[in-house]
Parts: C-alpha cells; sequence; structure tokens
C-alpha cells in the first residue's frame, strides 16, 4: 500500500489528476518533474525526479530534509536541528529528520522556459502521515476555511509598481547610460 493510500491523502479528484499527469508527462516526452514546496519565506523548496520514477514519487512521496523548514531568507540553517527536538521541540525534526513531500497533482504544469520539464507542488507530512505544521500551504487553507466560517472571503492583488524617467537628451546612447539626480523647483 502507497504512503497515499495508507494515510487517504488525496480526493478523487487528485487521484484523477494524478493519472491526467503521469499521461502529460509521458505524451510531452518530459524528462524531469520539479517537486517544490513554499517554504514559511515564500521560497520554493524541493527536488527534481526522473520522469521514470514519477509514479512511485506521487504515490510515495519525496523525501527531504526538515532544515528545509528551518532556514532564513540568506538560505542558512538557524535553529539547532541536531539537539533534542530539532529547534522546534519536536521529535520528528530531531537530527535533520526527513519529511515526504506529497504532490497535489491538481497543480502540474509543463515549464515552459524549461525543456522536458514539469513541476507540481506539494504538501508537507511526517513519515508518519501526520501533516507538518509548518506547511505554508495547509496554513492558508486552513485559514481561508476559517475566513470562510466566518463569512468572509480572502481577496489578493498584484501591487503594480513603476518608475516615471524623464529623457534629458534623446541623443544618449544605450552606453552613456546614467541617472541624473534633478533638484526639486
Amino acid at each position: 500500500m502507497s504512503f497515499v493510500e495508507k494515510h487517504g491523502l488525496w480526493s478523487g479528484a487528485q487521484h484523477a489528476a494524478a493519472a491526467r499527469l503521469l499521461e502529460e508527462v509521458e505524451s510531452r516526452a518530459l524528462r524531469v518533474v520539479r517537486f517544490s514546496f513554499p517554504d514559511q519565506h515564500g521560497v520554493l523548496r524541493g527536488k527534481t525526479i526522473a520522469a521514470a520514477e514519477l509514479k512511485h514519487v506521487l504515490e510515495n512521496g519525496v523525501t527531504i530534509t526538515t532544515t528545509m523548514l528551518s532556514k532564513d531568507t540568506s538560505h542558512r540553517t538557524v535553529f539547532p536541528v541536531f539537539t533534542p527536538g530539532g529547534g522546534f521541540g519536536m521529535r520528528e525534526m530531531e537530527g535533520a529528520a526527513d519529511f515526504l513531500m506529497v504532490a497535489d497533482p491538481g497543480t502540474f504544469r509543463p515549464l515552459p522556459w524549461a525543456p522536458e520539464t514539469g513541476w507540481v507542488l506539494c504538501d508537507a507530512y511526517f513519515p508518519s502521515g501526520a501533516p507538518v505544521p509548518f506547511d505554508t500551504r495547509r496554513l492558508l487553507r486552513n485559514a481561508l476555511a476559517r475566513l470562510g466560517k466566518a463569512g468572509f472571503e480572502f481577496l489578493a492583488g498584484l501591487e503594480i509598481e513603476f518608475h516615471l524617467f524623464k529623457v534629458a537628451d534623446p541623443h544618449l546612447r544605450p552606453a552613456q547610460r546614467y541617472v541624473v539626480p534633478q533638484r526639486a523647483p
């Protein structure tokens, strides 16, 4: 029995999406699939898996060290992972133990900028099948569910920033580019 089946991690829709994912990888002749999870800073962390191993990995997850959950934005491990509790007071994280990235097959996309490469987002589980409490996708889903129960829904948008420049000399060549500070009138 696979890890996904043993712990009942996928819905019927996800099982169907996994079958479509395998078909698409084969029909597009993809060679690798990147498995990723967003860490606490929004940085995607993960591993690249050969297409030949894809079916097994979809059913059983990909192991990755729990130190990926203890990085700062400069990618340095900032918690004492080799201490009791792994710096988080959790036995499952002691000694930089592994956790499993389990694909959410509905998120699969071929990457247009990376030939023969696909990508899928993952959820994080300990080998026991328990969800990793720092899994940002799960944290977001739980927050959205609480928001919905309170009668609200989440709406986000892109903040578009731009810079406005004044051309001081229309005859400047690209090699002469620089910013000229202007004094306020």
